[in-house]
């Protein structure tokens, strides 16, 4: 059965569900910045581990690790997912967390081909091979820990996770900026790369510490006869809609990122704005997005979640094109438009996660959000910079890359058709509002 009205009047948070969020969010915010840390250090990364004599570009060789590393994401997100729904969401998020922490830290102190040879940059493959398989359980794991933590306000805590990431992406930006700066073009080569990974390793252990004291979802613990052994087949028997659905939606989101994020330097700098200005603008874009985020999210528990994120989609599709005509005429400054960029596409990320996760009952939820989560953000993060490139030379035109923005959008919106809220077993409501009372008592 399926219901559509808005969650309300579930009262306010206890002290344990508001650390539950608090864990959930940062523990997932910092897997991404251990993730995205490698694609900013990708060329140095490529002098390290790769020869020169092999007559493919170091540059090359490195971007091919970091692709695999997003590649893997669903691989991580269909078998996490699948443990997640067998043997409980604690366990593979607490897992999760010590794996990539791990592969991090063992990344940052790994030696060079120099030093060790092939084995160099084998191990480098398989360590980036664990992050991205372990990232495609994470985002999907504090998505669905916020969901079924506090049912009254399930968007707004979907929002501060999203909020988290987002200013882990900011803060791997920043340590970019500052590594530039400080060392010299050498020294970053050298061992000024490695910082980030160890310091994102650390932390992620501090991460893996504080998710011990996590608890079981109260939804997923009482859900018990309604689990199956094979959750996977179950979703794709049972569930191919939603499982579609979620997919189509999660592309708009991961194509604001490939494209504001990654695409964006390279073509601005061709229509000659300098690398300073274009930092700055995507400081703000990011902090937009961070602050914007917490107010969609939370109107989507207002009002019907998908009629937030149609929104999002059609207003996406109408700003992309004027943003790359403006940015490629000059007829507004970077930051501004960048800013409005961050508004215009917190609408979307700040309500699709919570609506996709909510079309899946409790027996397969953490499968169905992770497979579609992943195999979504991982196509359109990985494919939408190489698209709009190929738009730019194909078509000569510098607003081109605005097309694959409005391509995404369009396919998000009639996915947005599809969206409808899977009603909880009243046996599991009920549980779930005693187990709060208890707690307050």
């Amino acid at each position: 059965m399926l219901d559509d009205s808005p969650l309300l009047g579930q009262g306010s948070m206890t002290a344990h569900q508001r650390w539950t969020i608090l864990v959930a969010s940062t523990g997932g915010a910092l897997e991404v910045f251990d993730f995205v840390i490698f694609g900013f250090f990708a060329r140095s990364i490529g002098s390290e581990f790769f020869p020169t004599v092999t007559g493919v570009p170091v540059e090359t060789l490195s971007f091919t690790v970091l692709a695999i590393g997003y590649l893997s994401r669903p691989v991580g997100g269909i078998l996490l997912g699948r443990f997640g729904d067998t043997h409980g969401r604690r366990l593979v998020f607490i897992s999760s967390a010590m794996i990539a922490s791990v592969s991090t830290l063992l990344i940052g102190i790994l030696p060079s081909y120099a030093a060790w040879g092939a084995a160099a940059p084998a191990l480098l493959l398989v360590l980036r091979l664990m992050q991205g398989l372990c990232l495609g359980g994470e985002l999907p794991g504090a998505v669905v820990y916020a969901v079924e933590t506090a049912r009254g306000r399930p968007g707004l805590l979907c929002g501060i996770v999203f909020v988290a990431v987002n200013l882990a992406l900011l803060l791997a930006t920043s340590m970019n900026l500052v590594m530039q700066w400080v060392l010299t073009p050498g020294q970053v080569n050298a061992f000024g790369w490695r910082i980030g990974f160890l310091l994102g390793g650390m932390v992620g252990l501090l991460s893996f510490a504080l998710r011990r004291t996590l608890a079981e979802t109260d939804e997923y613990a009482q859900a018990i006869g309604a689990r199956h052994r094979e959750p996977l087949a179950v979703l794709l028997r049972n569930h191919f809609a939603p499982l579609m659905t979620g997919a189509a939606a999660s592309l708009l989101a991961g194509a604001s990122g490939g494209i504001f994020i990654g695409f964006a330097p390279g073509h601005l700098k061709k229509l000659q704005y300098d690398t300073q200005q274009i930092a700055s603008a995507q400081t703000c874009y990011l902090i937009a997005l961070a602050a914007c985020i917490l107010v969609t999210a939370h109107a989507g528990d207002l009002l019907p979640r998908r009629y937030v994120f149609r929104l999002g989609t059609v207003l996406s599709a109408l700003f992309a094109p004027f943003f790359f005509i403006a940015a490629a005429r000059h007829y507004a400054s970077l930051p501004a438009l960048f800013l409005m960029a961050g508004v215009v596409s917190s609408i979307a990320n700040g309500t699709f996660a919570c609506a996709i996760a909510e079309m899946f009952p409790v027996d397969v939820r953490f499968s169905g959000v992770a497979t579609a989560m992943n195999l979504g953000l991982s196509a359109s993060l990985g494919l939408t910079p190489l698209a709009a490139n190929f738009l730019v030379s194909g078509l000569h035109w510098m607003p081109a890359p605005a097309l694959v923005m409005v391509l995404c959008s369009a396919i998000a919106c009639a996915a947005s058709f599809g969206m409808k809220r899977e009603r909880r077993r009243p046996d599991i409501v009920a549980v779930s509002r005693n187990s709060r009372w208890q707690e307050r008592r």
